[in-house]
């Protein structure tokens, strides 16, 4: 039987194929409350890596054709500062200079640099096959703007999934470079067109770090503008210190940043040449002589809107203008910070308080300017960072006298957890420091991360053995393990060093001196590698205290630094490898534009810390009341001198001593804060931005911290931020050797915890270390199958709350194999995560905050439901698939019990879908880039309902996928390969919480073209495999009849000319039905391959 229907809209096939699948009723879960909504606001977790995020839309107007900029503020748990406050972006495209695995070198010619498209991946060169099995860079006829030609390069992202032709276009006569992209609709979008919209060195504009979103034209004559406001030095207080050589009024060292200022659309008149043809590039003339209608400000306080006094009546009106009058300065932020891994210095001084929206109808409505909307945020500021408190959406009227009446809606309103010191000293039990000295010296015991875990235990060697004690977390030690096959030249008070040499959390044992120079890896084992040699090794005096490890490529490995008279020498690090022959980087003469100093002096206090959060290691010289850094650029080299403001006189001159400073991260904000250890207490000193130092703060109970004692800065707990832990070999301190004071009481500072939009709708977030859980799972026998190096801070519960139906529902989240990949330097999240929704009586009646729920009661009480899922990490061990080594958690797996486990075990994973199908044979290294295309795509989900009967181990469904990998491109030239992925099989069983009578809908995707649309696939219901006796035979034959259906799509062919592009389009669609099929004998489903 065939159905067939021509389709001209995508909708159309959506629902075609809806209709052509064999659906079931979904299982209702509980709904999250809050359901009302303010200005469109939405908070959710991400349950593949923990964060939690916020959306807000600012208000815009719609264009012509719905061609109008998508303007969103975002809000995540992961983000960094911007201007809009700590975690909020707004989400403009750009293509920016890659910087998570090394700083950029500029060196175009040669691609040195990898790029990044906005939402989008890495991008590679786009490569063709000139011969079978040969790939070359696509050699493309030049570009051409009025009588300038461009070499143009084509590149495409390393998943790909957009399908979009993304281009850069360099000038041949200056080289003067500009990207541009061609959506699949044919949607044309440049980026940096030119200075205006470039973040650039301002000392060599051709070092462009990131190209913004310039443009954007559709194929009907629709255009959308984009113009920034450089950073510059009007507004801000050039008497502070720190700012001294940052460059003077109006230098141009102070106009790198970029801002957007205006956005610009709905031209009355089509961008389209005589011949109906949208320009290559909009001329500056175009854009200017341009009638547009509408138009976004950003307002980051310059004077485009000021609010009047309120009449009689309470009315407020306010006046503004999308020009502000001349002379008027947008005012500098409290927390100024700069960022260096661009390769110089990208400052931010402002805060974009409102974003306003004008109508240009002049003759309509009378006015040239006419203000329609508003976003206005508030914000908390400190020196420390700033948050956004709350966004208000408003209207305008114009009235008859001119001014504009503001009506608001409800502002929606949010809350952050604070940075707030917690003096409570506690103490390590008694039965942690079994087997452990009175006192840690920092060479034969050592706090040190030995798995990888992300929480340090305590590493001790005794009688020529290594031991180690584990934490447990909650200031908890395990008993002492020793440490498996102890490396023959390991001397923990000799000259090897544990480091990490290639940055993937795992640790080496290093000996750097000869005769023998090599290293032992830590393995998963929990063992130790073969020794290994390095390839490369510099001769150099090992020993030498001017010789520092630091990170000077930004690509997690320790180059070398020494400093000498009137040079610096630094050697690369090749991770495992070794190290690159060094290079020479001259010092300063004038420490005020350069470092002038030698690490070991002993008349000075030289750290290596990160000053300004860029992440990035500085060189710092504290002295007592002055502290000063000199900022890492990068391969060798370091900015201006910074000299913070407020630097602290420590103590009288006499008694200041270096050897009492610790320099931590207390809050976890990647700042190095100061803990001076006085006589007469611990002082704390905040870095604010690195501009300046926060008022010391007194912790007064703390034990003496004399030459004897040990005061030690740590992670105790493994949740991201600091504790100060003293230890003493003191027999009058034998009963508490061991005492410390968390210092964030913790928590980690500075996330947001809760969102209210003032219409009834409140969320509140609780976040835990990923460590509670990894320690968690240790613990019971569950040991991770990935490891992951460092605590992530995830969302552990939400609560939203329903003021006006006066309902509220939790959703709490468990995490498990969190993983992070040392060689991409990307944490890829989580592959199993367990979600819990509930109404539970008990959860929901405890606190007296919100007394008066209703939907408490046991009559309308929902059991919780329980939510089971495994992710693809991308996660690849040694040719194993991730699928393989979850299946042993899966329902229906053989319990660790079982006489027969092993054999069970691979009965059962036969059972599953088969894993992931690459569509070639791939190398070794090809297939650990194709697993990582996999990563976030969902494995399989288990549903279940936890109600306490003895069903609740049953699941109401059991949903499986996996997915095809196909090989675009292979890396040729280039340093990686492209891959693509897309759905390969899935199937569900509906249980019902009886496993003995599963509903079972299959299916498969037979056919995918080269832009990923679907040309083949087919839905497969299986019948009932048990005849229920009570119906009578013919419904009984009806509920076990196989039911298939296949669908066929015909696309239209490809646009690919010079102007255009535009991807196949759905022409047509088929379907059929397959009757009279049966499965093959011994199967109890359909294969690819049957």
């Amino acid at each position: 039987m065939e159905s067939k229907s021509p389709s001209e809209t995508a909708d159309q096939k959506s629902s075609s194929e809806q209709n052509s699948l064999i659906s079931a009723p979904a299982i209702t879960l509980p709904k999250g409350g809050g359901a009302i909504r303010g200005i469109g606001e939405k908070f959710a977790a991400n349950p593949v890596n923990g964060t939690g995020s916020m959306t807000i839309p600012l208000a815009v107007s719609p264009g012509r054709s719905g061609f109008s900029p998508q303007l969103m503020l975002s809000y995540d748990t992961g983000s960094g500062n911007g201007a809009f406050g700590l975690g909020w972006n707004l989400s403009l495209p750009a293509i920016t200079r890659k910087t998570d695995k090394g700083l950029p070198r500029y060196q175009d010619s040669n691609e040195s640099d990898d790029f990044i498209l906005s939402g989008a991946e890495d991008l590679v060169r786009m490569l063709i096959e000139d011969a079978p099995g040969h790939w070359v860079t696509e050699d493309l006829p030049p570009g051409k703007i009025g009588v300038q030609d461009y070499a143009v390069t084509r590149y495409r992202p390393r998943i790909e999934g957009q399908f979009a032709r993304i281009e850069r276009w360099s000038r041949v006569s200056d080289g003067d470079t500009h990207w541009r992209s061609i959506t699949k609709e044919n949607v044309l979008t440049v980026y940096g067109k030119d200075g205006n919209s470039r973040i650039a060195d301002p000392q060599d504009d051709r070092r462009v770090f990131s190209w913004l979103i310039s443009e954007s034209l559709d194929d009907r004559g629709n255009a959308i503008v984009y113009e920034y406001s450089a950073e510059n030095s009007d507004g801000v207080d050039l008497s502070g210190v720190n700012e001294h050589n940052r460059g003077g009024a109006g230098s141009l060292l102070r106009n790198a940043n970029r801002y957007v200022k205006r956005i610009k659309y709905g031209n009355r008149a089509p961008m389209l040449d005589p011949n109906g043809k949208r320009p290559a590039l909009l001329s500056d003339e175009q854009v200017s002589d341009t009638e547009w209608l509408f138009e976004v400000v950003f307002d980051y306080g310059e004077g485009h809107y000021h609010q009047l006094a309120e009449d009689a009546d309470k009315r407020i009106f306010v006046g503004a203008k999308s020009n502000p009058a001349p002379g008027d300065k947008w005012p500098e932020r409290q927390d100024p910070f700069s960022t260096y891994r661009a390769g110089f210095e990208v400052r931010t001084y402002r805060l974009c308080r409102r974003v306003l929206m004008f109508h240009h109808f002049p003759d309509e409505l009378g006015t040239e300017d006419y203000l329609v909307r508003s976003t206005e945020f508030e914000f908390d500021e400190t020196p420390i960072a700033t948050f956004i408190t709350s966004v208000i959406q408003s209207g305008y009227a114009l009235e008859t006298n001119g001014k504009s009446l503001k009506k608001s809606l409800p502002p929606v309103e949010f809350k952050y957890s604070k940075a707030e010191i917690q003096s409570e000293v506690g103490k390590i039990d008694g039965e942690s420091l079994e087997n452990l000295p009175y006192g840690l010296d920092g060479t034969k015991y050592q706090w040190v991360d030995l798995d990888g875990e992300g929480i340090s235990g305590v590493l001790t060697e005794q009688a020529d053995a290594w031991f180690y004690k584990p934490a447990l977390g909650g200031g908890r030690f395990g008993p002492v393990e020793t440490v498996a096959l102890k490396p023959s030249i390991a001397d923990l008070g000799g000259g090897q060093q544990l480091m990490d040499l290639a940055g993937d959390g795992q640790l080496d044992l290093v000996q750097f001196a000869p005769p023998v120079s090599g290293f032992y890896e830590r393995t998963n084992e929990g063992g130790w590698s073969n020794f290994e040699t390095f390839d490369s090794l510099p001769n150099l005096n090992w020993r030498d205290p001017n010789l520092k490890f630091i990170d000077l490529t930004g690509d997690g490995h320790s180059d070398i630094l020494i400093s000498e008279d009137h040079v610096f020498t630094w050697y690369e690090s090749l991770a495992e490898e070794g190290f690159r022959e060094g290079e020479k980087s001259p010092q300063f003469f004038d420490e005020e534009k350069g470092p002038r100093l030698v690490i070991a002096d002993a008349t000075q206090s030289i750290f290596l810390a990160d000053m300004s959060g860029d992440g990035l290691t500085d060189l710092v010289r504290i002295r007592n009341g002055e502290i000063c850094y000199w900022p890492n650029l990068g391969y060798g080299r370091f900015g201006a001198k910074v000299t913070m403001d407020g630097s602290p006189h420590f103590d009288t001159a006499d008694r200041f001593d270096q050897q009492r400073m610790r320099l931590a991260d207390i809050d976890g904000s990647g700042l190095s804060d100061i803990i001076y250890l006085r006589s007469d207490g611990v002082h704390l000193y905040f870095n604010q931005s690195g501009n300046s130092w926060s008022a010391g703060r007194r912790l007064d109970i703390f034990p003496p911290a004399d030459n004897l004692s040990s005061v030690t800065v740590v992670d105790l707990f493994g949740n991201g931020t600091a504790c100060l832990v003293w230890s003493s070999p003191l027999p009058g301190h034998a009963l508490r050797p061991m005492r410390y004071v968390d210092l964030m009481g913790g928590q980690k500072p500075h996330l947001m915890v809760e969102m209210k939009n003032n219409l009834g709708a409140e969320t509140i977030v609780q976040y835990a270390a990923s460590t509670k859980f990894y320690l968690a799972d240790k613990s019971a026998g569950m040991p991770w199958s990935s490891r992951l190096p460092f605590p992530v801070h995830v969302i552990e519960r939400v609560e939203t709350r329903d003021r006006i139906s006066r309902t509220r529902f939790v959703t709490r989240y468990a995490y498990h194999h969190g993983y992070f990949d040392g060689i991409e330097r990307e944490f890829r999240g989580f592959g199993k995560v367990e979600q819990w929704d509930t109404e539970e009586y008990a959860a929901l009646s405890a606190g007296d905050d919100f007394p008066d729920a209703v939907n408490i009661d046991q009559a309308s009480h929902v059991p919780p439901v329980m939510t089971r899922t495994w992710f693809h990490t991308g996660f690849y061990l040694d040719n194993q698939r991730i699928s393989r080594i979850f299946a042993r958690e899966y329902y229906g797996a053989p319990q660790k019990n079982d006489p027969n486990y092993e054999t069970a075990l691979a009965e059962f994973t036969e059972s599953l879908l088969t894993d992931t199908f690459f569509e070639m044979d791939l190398s070794a290294e090809e297939e650990c880039e194709a697993s990582r295309a996999l990563k976030g795509t969902m494995l399989r989900e288990e549903i279940y309902a936890i109600d306490g009967t003895a069903e609740a181990e049953h699941p109401f469904t059991v949903t499986e996928q996996n997915f095809a990998v196909r090989r675009i491109q292979p890396k040729g030239e280039n340093r990686r390969a492209v891959f693509f992925t897309h759905d390969h099989e899935s199937i569900t069983y509906h249980i019902e919480r009886n496993p003995d009578d599963p509903r079972v809908a299959h299916a498969l995707t037979l056919e995918v073209d080269g832009f990923g649309n679907v040309l083949k696939s087919a839905a497969i219901s299986y019948g009932r495999s048990q005849n229920d006796p009570a119906l009578d035979p013919a419904d009984q034959a009806r509920q076990s009849t196989l039911l298939f259906t296949t669908t066929e799509n015909d696309f239209t062919g490809i646009i690919d000319s010079t102007p255009d592009y535009r991807t196949p389009l759905l022409c047509e669609m088929r379907s059929y039905e397959l009757t009279g099929l049966a499965l093959p004998s011994g199967h109890d489903r359909f294969t690819l391959t049957k």
